[in-house]
């Protein structure tokens, strides 16, 4: 077992004599807005597995600060992430659960037992934005725009990991064309046919 980001190793081998893994261990990634935290819902409901989100932590904080998250992707301290990817490994370590957010797979690495990465494309994504955060289309494509740009960057700088590189995914799912209730069944039914060795 071993994560994939080389900052975490010697926290990873220090966990590794104290920490033993007990159930699945799902990470659900993808870009702003792609639907990835609904899915990851749906799988913790499904399968009884805790549900923990790095964005909903890094949303608090900029909230806190009154910062625009998009803003807060850009000037956030380095020590905020280390701190977050260090607690979502040890997560991924101890299982039984599902990890939401960008990084999660790169950080679980072989902790996973599935590795998913929703993608859509980057209107669609505004769309919804725009839907949730009740601002207008154009607000909301800027808005995302500069996440997806400031987040890969930062994680470039932190851990020379491309946000985008979909390579070490198990399961890919274009959640452009579903419908809700479509991508709830999908992504069960594709968890569920992974973990029996058919896909």
């Amino acid at each position: 077992m071993k994560t994939y980001v080389n900052f975490l190793n010697a926290f990873e081998k220090e966990l590794s004599r104290k920490i033993k893994k007990k159930g699945l261990t799902i990470t659900v990634s993808g870009p702003a807005s792609s639907g990835k935290s609904v899915g990851a819902r749906t799988i913790s409901k499904t399968f009884g597995l805790r549900y923990i989100s790095p964005s909903k932590f890094f949303r608090e904080i900029a909230k806190e600060r009154k910062i625009p998250l998009e803003k807060f992707s850009a000037i956030r301290e380095k020590e905020i992430d280390y701190q977050m990817d260090r607690k979502n490994l040890e997560y991924a370590m101890m299982g039984n659960v599902v990890l939401d957010g960008r990084l999660t797979g790169w950080v679980a690495g072989n902790w996973a037992d599935v590795k998913i990465y929703y993608d859509c494309p980057f209107e669609v994504r505004a769309k919804r934005a725009r839907k949730r955060d009740e601002t207008s289309f154009e607000k909301s494509m800027k808005n995302i725009q500069e996440r997806d740009k400031e987040d890969n960057k930062k994680y470039k700088q932190l851990y020379g990991i491309d946000l985008f590189d979909k390579s070490i995914y198990d399961i890919i799912i274009n959640n452009e064309k579903l419908t809700l209730e479509e991508a709830k069944k999908i992504v069960i039914k594709l968890v569920k046919d992974f973990l029996k060795g058919e896909i």
